[in-house]
């Protein structure tokens, strides 16, 4: 059932349009994500939803006693009060009608013949009952506790909480409202992977709708089904998650842009013929008739693309094999002692991710090993011909006071200003922008702006704190690209999943003032965490890794020739396949586009029984097509199980 639409909507800044002609509907049980580029106008859509802002055009509407919860508004906390009264706060009303039931039990114990009281007494409990009378408690407990607020915090004033901490504790409120359509506006920053994964799952089971602003697409994989793409100006959406969104954009482009190209070669031709024949007296005619149907056709636009940042890293010379070796290190600050016993080896092209909740000493860790702080106990040993280049998540790096030109400048005065500008261009600085101080700069620049003075550092060994903060979608992809194909040793501290997933062939996960190793990515460290909570022993685990080996892609096991034989087989069909789908779809295209082309012809537009067949027959080509764009995309997800 859809329970809220946008129809046409359009926002302007002065002479700016952001968005237009926007419409949308959003389902009762929709799992939505909303992504673009930063700037495009997503939270402004999110504030014409909840009514903050107003549209210059169109209209949002919301089907009666829908209510829409947004985390920005619900901020105002009742700081006076502790965190379990404000929680308990959002179930006044329930809370009531508990007390009358229990004022009616007292009043049927002095009078059991009263079947009038007996009667009200079923009713009203079978409406406590279904409100959540007897559960709202445990659920206030639940999502305190999935959002890091231990029960010895509950009676703590609210006005006694961090930023972060009432920030957290507004989003709880908001998730015990239950509003039918919940608006979010990036609500996994600053929480760690625990809340994170908690979150994945409660939201999974949302009795509602959910529309969600993010970056983080570990998340957008996890939760939605549904993906709303704001670029250009307009809104696109796609059917899926964020990884099956991409895979569906990609074909778009590549058949508009595959479009594009043949009609630009028939536009061409039909071009040369106009020019050669126009003067013949003998074929002006057809010339001119030809040029009238040029100007009537409909011209296909190439595909759009959002301006990405360039980003390169690479290394002057190579480390030594041995990279860093921590041995019984403990680490922190003379009045605490944040992590203990750490072992472990970092070796040449080693991606090591640290994780672990915040404020448990990740970055502590990082600046230890920057020799920011000092060791509290035990060694750290550098490897030979060791090159260090650091990115601080709080980007201190960096003089607020210098001019982005200058910040690259004052650290390669020999290199020549269009070599600077030209560097600053490709990290999607412009002219304006690069005159501009630091200090000036929002967080996603200066992120930018780090990662552009790294790269030019040219080290062998990058410790990196939280590098994909500040950063949208697509300069994270950016990122994971260069890293990968990175040609040094990576530390790093992070809390995006995919980012992790992608990156990370070791994973050094804290705990409880410890750390623990896991030679492998995030799904890996999922893996092995899982193992342990069900609490199977070394020996199980040990089995247990021979049964997940037997699931593993028969490309990933040990196979006999005629194994090898018949998969090569296989593989080969599905390539034929493939072939022939991508052939089937280019023909497809090319004859909707002769009946288009066909059907834009005056003669034919205005004569029904001329158009009548040409619309039947495009329909059913167009049908065909799908169908044909369907049979590629599985024909080619059968083929990944062969890489």
């Amino acid at each position: 059932m859809i329970i809220a639409q946008g129809h046409e909507l359009e926002k302007q800044f002065g002479a700016t349009t952001l968005f237009k002609n926007v419409s949308f509907s959003i389902d009762s049980n929709a799992r939505i994500g909303l992504v673009g580029p930063n700037g495009v106008g997503k939270t402004t859509l999110l504030k014409m939803m909840m009514g903050i802002e107003e549209p210059t055009k169109g209209e949002f509407t919301v089907n009666r006693g829908i209510q829409v919860g947004y985390i920005a508004q619900e901020n105002a906390l009742n700081e006076d009060k502790t965190i379990w009264d404000e929680m308990n706060d959002v179930f006044a009303g329930l809370i009531t009608k508990g007390k009358k039931v229990t004022a009616l039990q007292q009043q049927i114990a002095d009078h059991p013949e009263d079947q009038e009281l007996l009667k009200q007494y079923d009713q009203l409990q079978f409406d406590f009952e279904q409100a959540g009378g007897y559960t709202y408690q445990a659920d206030i407990k639940s999502i305190l506790n999935g959002f890091k607020f231990s029960e010895n915090t509950w009676q703590k004033q609210i006005l006694s909480l961090s930023g972060g901490e009432k920030t957290r504790l507004a989003f709880v409120k908001l998730l015990l409202q239950k509003p039918p359509l919940l608006l979010l506006d990036e609500p996994t920053n600053y929480l760690d992977m625990d809340t994170l994964d908690w979150l994945e799952g409660f939201l999974k089971n949302y009795p509602g709708a959910i529309l969600v602003v993010s970056h983080d697409q570990y998340f957008l994989d996890h939760l939605a089904t549904q993906i709303f793409e704001l670029q250009f100006g307009k809104l696109t959406t796609f059917k899926g998650n964020y990884s099956q969104y991409q895979a569906e954009r990609e074909l778009r482009d590549r058949q508009q842009e595959a479009a594009y190209e043949k009609q630009q070669e028939e536009i061409k031709k039909e071009e040369e013929f106009i020019q050669k024949n126009l003067v013949r007296a003998s074929t002006t005619n057809r010339a001119q008739s030809r040029r009238k149907r040029l100007e009537k056709l409909e011209r296909i636009d190439p595909p759009k693309h959002q301006a990405k940042v360039k980003i390169h890293f690479s290394s002057d010379h190579p480390s030594g094999k041995e990279v860093l070796i921590l041995n019984d290190l403990s680490i922190g600050y003379p009045e605490k002692t944040m992590i203990e016993d750490i072992s472990f080896q970092v070796n040449q092209g080693d991606r090591v991710a640290i994780i672990g909740p915040n404020g448990i000493g990740k970055s502590t860790l990082l600046k230890t090993i920057m020799k920011q702080l000092p060791i509290k106990h035990g060694t750290i040993k550098y490897g030979a011909a060791l090159d260090i280049g650091y990115y601080d998540q709080e980007l201190q790096s960096l003089d607020p006071k210098e001019t982005v030109l200058d910040t690259i400048w004052n650290r390669h005065k020999t290199m020549p200003e269009r070599d600077v500008r030209s560097i600053l261009a490709s990290f999607l600085f412009t002219a304006k922008d690069i005159d501009k101080t630091v200090g000036q700069l929002s967080g996603g620049q200066k992120a930018r702006l780090t990662l552009t003075v790294l790269s030019l550092e040219h080290n062998n060994f990058l410790l990196m704190d939280e590098p994909t903060n500040h950063l949208d979608i697509e300069a994270k992809e950016v990122l994971e690209d260069a890293l990968r194909d990175y040609d040094g040793t990576i530390l790093f501290v992070s809390h995006d999943r995919y980012f992790i997933n992608q990156l990370a062939n070791k994973i050094v996960s804290v705990r409880s003032g410890h750390a623990k190793i896991y030679e492998g990515n995030y799904s890996y460290y999922l893996d092995e965490k899982a193992k342990q909570a069900a609490g199977l022993t070394p020996s199980e685990v040990a089995n247990d890794d021979v049964v997940e080996e037997n699931k593993k892609p028969v490309s990933q096991q040990k196979l006999s020739y005629q194994e090898q034989k018949l998969r090569d087989s296989q593989k080969r069909k599905l390539e034929r396949r493939v072939e022939s789908a991508e052939k089937l779809i280019g023909e497809l295209e090319e004859k909707i586009s002769n009946i288009q082309n066909e059907m834009a012809n005056p003669e034919i537009a205005t004569n029904f029984d001329k158009l009548g067949p040409l619309q039947e027959e495009l329909s059913a080509k167009q049908k065909e097509l799908e169908q044909a764009n369907s049979e590629w995309e599985e024909a080619m997800l059968e083929l990944e199980d062969f890489e």
